[in-house]
């Protein structure tokens, strides 16, 4: 349904992608051990040694694929958003996506705090929260990915009517919602239910503006 543009921003963050099985193994083993990590840890504390120790391979494998401990949260980030990204797209693609922009709106949310609760490392770090040593392109942040890809999936199937800046208003909506999500994993649980129903008025508004009649 798409042609990947995840594969080019990965690209832009490794030094280089496996080409064989066991490289990728490799890199699948240190994107792991960084997700781990992230559960436990902050960014700040969790090191180049501590990756490679918990992936169990050698410091010169980490380097054959990645310049430093940022590259690798990158690629994790850009992995958890292209498999969230996936199953949205398996709604649309199979006709199991609602038949008005509000209930896929549910749907494609649902996944994502399922996500949040169940995978490891997803979601954990943002683009925005890397700031030693230098910032990248903001094309290798896995919310402008996001923002791209669900746009472009709802414009296609639900079309659009309002005229307000499309991108835009998803890009909005992605940070938006992302940053009241993560409010919501650390107020009680009395208070969950508000800040989520929150979230849900400022997505239903804004997306409101460009896709209601």
């Amino acid at each position: 349904m798409h042609e990947d543009p995840a594969r080019g921003r990965l690209a832009r963050v490794m030094r280089r992608q496996p080409v064989q099985q066991r490289g990728a193994a490799t890199v699948t083993a240190i994107l792991d051990a960084c997700a781990s990590l992230l559960n436990d840890y902050d960014y700040d504390d969790i090191t180049t040694a501590r990756i490679v120790d918990v992936a169990g391979v050698p410091i010169g494998s980490f380097y054959q694929y990645f310049p430093d401990k940022r590259s690798v949260v990158h690629a994790l980030a850009l992995r958890g958003m292209e498999s969230y990204l996936n199953e949205v797209e398996e709604l649309f693609a199979n006709g199991l996506v609602a038949d008005n922009w509000r209930d896929a709106m549910a749907q494609t949310v649902g996944i994502y705090l399922r996500m949040l609760a169940e995978v490891p490392g997803f979601g954990r770090v943002r683009f925005s929260d890397m700031l030693d040593s230098h910032r990248l392109d903001s094309s290798v942040d896995q919310y402008e990915l996001m923002a791209e890809r669900l746009a472009e999936m709802f414009v296609e199937r639900f079309g659009v009517h309002g005229s307000g800046p499309v991108m835009l208003t998803f890009r909005i909506a992605v940070h938006s919602a992302d940053a009241l999500f993560k409010l919501a994993e650390r107020v009680d649980a009395a208070e969950r239910a508000h800040v989520l129903g929150t979230a849900d008025d400022i997505l239903s508004r804004l997306l409101g503006s460009i896709l209601d009649p």
